[in-house]
């Protein structure tokens, strides 16, 4: 069975229907969805609980509120058709450098087959010793903003995990 897996991150919006038509849609026809945290708002997060119910998985970020660090947890492993994904944001911020290392050393001592994770709103897939580190980049649209696009990831499972960045 194929399993189309939907990664967002770093949101940064106060009503989850703010969200962009073309990720609520991306959203609705995934089979999961995965939230990187920095929602910042508890409305985002209990939207995407209410669309995709069992079939969501979030973390929080160093940006979310009490409320939402009160229903998700920092950091997370969960199995999706036999493959281990470890998501982080990472909770604890720091500089966007050393991002990508701080969140493989998160999971330096769990067998994962995936790490995915936000903070840095740079989107990447590659292999790293063959585990795929994923951040969709940045979740929210703006206008007049130089850095990377609005994006998320989506992940394939079959026997293997594959995954593209869609711009929003």
């Amino acid at each position: 069975m194929v399993e189309r897996v939907l990664v967002i991150g770093d949101t940064h919006i106060s009503k989850f229907k703010d969200l962009p038509e073309k990720m609520i849609q991306l959203i609705q026809d995934a089979d999961w969805v995965i939230h990187v945290g920095d929602y910042t708002s508890i409305d985002v997060l209990l939207g995407f609980i209410k669309l995709k119910g069992p079939k969501f998985r979030g973390v929080y970020g160093n940006a979310d509120p009490m409320k939402i660090r009160e229903r998700v947890l920092a950091k997370d492993i969960i199995e999706i058709s036999q493959k281990r994904l470890g998501i982080t944001h990472p909770a604890a911020g720091g500089t966007y450098e050393n991002t990508k290392k701080k969140v493989i050393k998160a999971f330096k001592d769990y067998e994962v087959d995936a790490i995915i994770y936000g903070h840095t709103h740079d989107p990447l897939i590659e292999d790293c010793n063959g585990i795929l580190l994923v951040n969709p980049g940045k979740g929210y649209l703006e206008e007049s903003y130089f850095g990377s696009p609005t994006s998320v990831a989506i992940l394939t499972i079959e026997k293997r995990i594959s995954g593209t960045i869609e711009i929003i």
